[in-house]
């Protein structure tokens, strides 16, 4: 074999073996970030018992986005079957067969709605508790007892299986996938907040929209939407590139209904359906909110 085929075949030998140790490394360091244990201390909130508050945490639940992971039923779905990248089911909240109702207590489903981990204590993926993590006390146990009371359904869907690309990713980014990486663990919780019509209040129900949006509610690519998934409005008051020029009315309309001013359908990727199970004072709210923002130009 003359010299130089010999130096080449070492040097792509040699850059296969370093990739592959590359590969092995991120894979264990990704593995062990997925199964760590995250030492959260259990929290007791008072649940919801009577009717109005039950029905509001329905509402809740629904505004929250809940029944799209978790189906109407909260039996789970399967929402992700790529085995290279992870194999992840929704979890089924009933007590039905496969379900964790029947094991989780209240401050087990604290845990995982506002600290994003289970009951042993280990990071869900792509659970949004950051988007969670400041509900306050009292909204948290309208949302636990109405999950607690809904009906069982069997519905075993398995235990999460995370792939290789699943676990390269993680060991880099672990807090795109596993939002209790991005929490603020310690941070204190508010027993409750004044559901007034104020653009303080209006900021506590759109924090759930960052997920989306942004933290500074001008959209774009939405975190782990994917190539052909349209990008998240500008929420800002921009008077081109985000809502500035639409009145309170077409606010409200493109939440109740889906349509923006010009009579075009908003993107079923935003899920103004939930959205429309705000109130009338909670969407004034989220409209003061809004337009109090910094104006940001871009495209939406």
């Amino acid at each position: 074999m003359p010299r130089f085929a010999r130096i080449l075949l070492i040097a792509v030998g040699a850059v296969l073996g370093a990739f592959v140790v590359a590969v092995l490394i991120l894979s264990v360091v990704g593995g062990k970030k997925i199964e760590r244990r995250f030492d959260v201390p259990l929290e007791s909130v008072a649940l919801a018992t009577d009717s109005a508050d039950l029905a509001e945490g329905e509402r809740l639940s629904a505004v929250l986005g809940c029944d799209e992971c978790h189906g109407a039923n909260l039996a789970g779905s399967l929402l992700i079957d790529a085995p290279v990248f992870a194999v992840l089911p929704a979890t089924n909240l009933t007590t039905g067969e496969g379900g964790v109702g029947a094991a989780y207590t209240a401050a087990d489903f604290e845990r995982a709605v506002r600290h994003g981990i289970d009951r042993e204590g280990r990071p869900l993926m792509i659970m949004p508790s950051r988007d969670f993590s400041h509900l306050t006390d009292q909204d948290v146990g309208r949302v636990i007892g109405y999950v607690m009371r809904v009906p069982p359904v069997d519905n075993p869907l398995g235990p999460r299986q995370i792939g290789l690309m699943g676990k390269i990713i993680t060991s880099f980014a672990a807090a795109g996938l596993f939002p209790a990486y991005a929490i603020d663990q310690a941070a204190p919780h508010v027993t409750s907040v004044s559901p007034t019509v104020s653009a303080e209040y209006g900021e506590y129900l759109a924090r759930p929209c960052t997920g989306c949006h942004g933290l500074d509610y001008a959209g774009g690519r939405i975190p782990g939407g994917g190539p052909d998934a349209p990008p998240a409005g500008n929420l800002t008051p921009d008077p081109t590139a985000g809502i500035g020029s639409w009145t309170e009315a077409e606010f409200v309309r493109a939440m109740r209904e889906g349509t923006r001013p010009d009579g075009s359908a908003i993107d079923t990727a935003m899920p103004w359906e939930a959205f429309s199970r705000f109130t009338d004072d909670e969407l004034g709210a989220l409209w003061l909110f809004l337009r109090s923002l910094r104006a940001i130009p871009g495209d939406t």
